[in-house]
């Protein structure tokens, strides 16, 4: 089992890394081993294209360490996420001078992302209290100063969601540039979206407490 779950988080960072997303020391990864009250995780890269097994720790979620407890602390309020990813992407980091709220303006956004939580400010004394409320919603975006932190219900969910939200954070940015009006996404639409996300949630959290990775909805 970790052999398998090791390999695709290291897939997962360079994959990510290729594409720009994961940039500093302070970006991380993580997977949720089922079953058990532990992950693989990964931190503190300089050159995130050359991770390797020996870049990966298993870690129990009650470790104390900042940057690892984050990660820990969203695998102990939600029992769904199977992976998380704190990347630096350029569109991202550019949303937080932008409001730092990203509205429903895509079908994809809506389905595996969910209700837009915005930016959490810089990581202080309130961002457990905040990252819980925002969590409850099922979001699984959230910008944590000038980070971006995506969740999945599987490792490749995650990879997608934190693509995704990058395209989305573009799109909207240039839109916004153009000082045109953005048609949202229909209330009655975003409704139904996170119905079906939330569905799917229950369905990951389930397979988790059963001890087995949960079937993804690999795309976007």
């Amino acid at each position: 089992m970790y052999g398998s779950i090791e390999d695709q988080l290291l897939q997962a960072c360079r994959r990510l890394a290729g594409k720009g997303f994961l940039n500093t020391p302070e970006d991380s990864c993580s997977m949720r081993v089922p079953g058990r009250l532990e992950m693989i995780f990964v931190t503190g890269l300089g050159n995130w294209r050359q991770v390797g097994n020996s870049d990966l720790e298993r870690l129990s979620f009650s470790v104390g360490d900042a940057s690892a407890g984050l990660h820990a602390a969203v695998y102990g309020q939600r029992g769904d996420v199977g992976a998380v990813v704190i990347s630096s992407p350029q569109w991202a980091r550019l949303l937080c001078d932008h409001g730092g709220v990203l509205p429903p303006i895509f079908d994809e956004q809506v389905r595996h992302i969910g209700r837009a939580a915005g930016s959490l400010g810089e990581p202080d004394e309130s961002l457990p209290v905040g990252l819980r409320k925002a969590l409850r919603s099922g979001t699984n975006a959230v910008l944590i100063g000038e980070r971006l932190m995506c969740l999945g219900t599987t490792c490749d969910r995650a990879v997608f969601n934190t693509e995704l939200f990058e395209k989305c954070a573009q799109a909207f940015i240039l839109a916004q540039a153009t000082g045109k009006r953005i048609n949202l996404i229909p209330g009655w639409v975003r409704l139904i979206a996170n119905g079906r996300l939330l569905k799917d949630e229950r369905r990951a959290a389930k397979s988790y407490r059963e001890g087995r990775i949960p079937d993804g909805v690999n795309a976007y």
